[in-house]
């Protein structure tokens, strides 16, 4: 789903937190089972990444957007400072249909970031 669905669909998730990623390492840092998926995924061990990341030809972007898909128990949007998921979720914020716990729409430029969120039972 893009974010433009989820201005319609966000009341049914819950549990809403933004991950500010600093990096691809950082990325990694933030839950081992991303590297069990990029071994999975990707069939490159996490202490091999470094040396083989050269073989990948994604973005480091897409390869969270790839690996993120695969977690089953969260939903993730990927954003970056003004790309499209990042405008949408700001025009969320002024019409106050989310609140975000921060101001969404004063983020860093070189980061990327995840809306993570529980899906409602």
């Amino acid at each position: 789903m893009i974010v433009s669905e989820f201005s319609d669909t966000c009341r049914l998730y819950e549990g809403f937190q933004v991950w500010e990623i600093e990096s691809i390492d950082a990325f990694f840092k933030g839950s081992e089972i991303l590297a069990t998926i990029l071994n999975d995924f990707y069939k490159i061990p996490i202490q091999e990444f470094s040396e083989k990341r050269k073989d990948i030809p994604d973005s480091d972007f897409d390869i969270m957007k790839n690996l993120l898909s695969l977690v089953d128990n969260k939903s993730f949007y990927l954003f970056t400072l003004h790309d499209e998921n990042h405008v949408e979720l700001v025009g969320m914020q002024k019409m106050k249909t989310m609140d975000f716990g921060m101001d969404i729409e004063h983020i860093r430029n070189d980061r990327v970031y995840a809306m993570i969120m529980d899906k409602r039972k």
